[in-house]
């Protein structure tokens, strides 16, 4: 008897105590401000986005994006006091003008003011001198299988050796694709002129980060991984070589290792990434973000993927491509520009480099 009492009573531990919560909610309460901004040894315009972090809500998306500030006061001041003044062009969004640009190594510093008097301002960094790239370039590996043919790309940057560096770099692929025209109309109607080369840009969130610790002076390769051959339109790798402050390489380096994070034992805990702007005037208003200042070498790499096939490799990737429908014959279309089906179309051209 003494056994099932006890019994009754272990079970009454996963029964009794099960409550079911109805009114659950759930708020942010930072009000953090959010900047983010750029400037170079280019022409701009530059752009400053400030933000303020709203109360998240599981009906509402746009609570993610946080509240736009609109009608800020934004400069950007040089170390000789001279002041640029940024126009706000879309809520919350800032900019110079178009001929505004930096001058290598100047000191420039962002400083904001809001409208209900909230001050901010950056720590003042110096535009550091761009560094080229020393090569970059591509290799085609020929493969039996069309899936293992592949362009090996590869870059690197020639380090300087009397300083520190680091380097923060941006990537782009431009990626031209091809779709199928419909069938012309029967005489005597006119054949449409068919539209049926355009180029996607898919979305890189990712930087790539680069120091000279160990290696001064020798040339630092940059990790571009390969461009496929499934199919032989024009690809396009564009990089932004950004020369940075240790500060900012940190930054981005910090928030790096957070994306990494696997949940693992021995894993960094998750900080909040504190970047270089602070609030001047109230002591517990909390700044996250970064004004960051570099100089940028801007290079484009086209991948000949047409050039590189022989007649053999050829009629593999035209016969793969047909077979897994790369060209989407089975969405023809006049217009690829209208091809909402391919993610990040920017249709027939690409942005200018410069």
């Amino acid at each position: 008897m003494k056994k099932i009492t006890f019994f009754l009573m272990f079970c009454s531990l996963f029964f009794s105590c099960e409550t079911e919560i109805t009114d659950f909610k759930t708020q942010n309460l930072s009000t953090a401000y959010v900047v983010y901004g750029e400037m170079s040894n280019l022409n701009g315009p530059y752009s400053v986005r400030i933000n303020r972090t709203s109360s998240y809500s599981p009906y509402d998306i746009t609570a993610f994006q946080g509240d736009a500030i609109k009608g800020a006061d934004v400069r950007i001041v040089d170390d000789a006091g001279v002041i640029t003044q940024l126009t706000e062009t879309r809520s919350g969004l800032y900019q110079t003008s178009s001929i505004f640009k930096g001058i290598v190594g100047k000191k420039y510093q962002l400083k904001i003011k809001t409208n209900d008097g909230i001050e901010i301002e950056s720590t003042a960094e110096t535009l550091k001198a761009p560094t080229p790239l020393n090569d970059f370039t591509y290799k085609f590996i020929n493969a039996e299988r069309v899936e293992d043919m592949r362009f090996d790309v590869t870059a690197s940057i020639k380090d300087s050796k009397e300083t520190e560096d680091y380097y923060f770099i941006k990537r782009q692929d431009f990626i031209q694709f091809l779709t199928t025209c419909p069938e012309p109309p029967p005489p005597p109607a006119p054949v449409p002129i068919c539209y049926s080369k355009c180029w996607r840009a898919p979305l890189n969130t990712q930087p790539i980060l680069i120091n000279d610790f160990l290696v001064n002076g020798k040339n630092l390769p940059i990790s571009l991984g390969s461009v496929d051959a499934k199919d032989f339109p024009e690809w396009i790798i564009q990089l932004d070589v950004f020369s940075v402050s240790k500060e900012t390489y940190n930054y981005w380096k910090r928030q790096e290792d957070q994306r990494v994070i696997g949940g693992g034992l021995f894993d960094k805990i998750p900080a909040q990434i504190i970047g270089n702007l602070k609030c001047t005037n109230r002591a517990n208003q909390e700044v996250l973000g970064l004004f960051q200042v570099g100089g940028v070498v801007k290079q484009r790499l086209s991948v000949d993927r047409l050039g590189a096939l022989n007649a053999e490799n050829l009629q593999k990737v035209q016969t793969y491509a047909n077979f897994n429908n790369i060209r989407y014959k089975d969405l023809s279309l006049w217009d690829c520009k209208n091809a909402g089906f391919v993610d990040y179309n920017i249709g027939y051209t690409i942005p200018s480099l410069f």
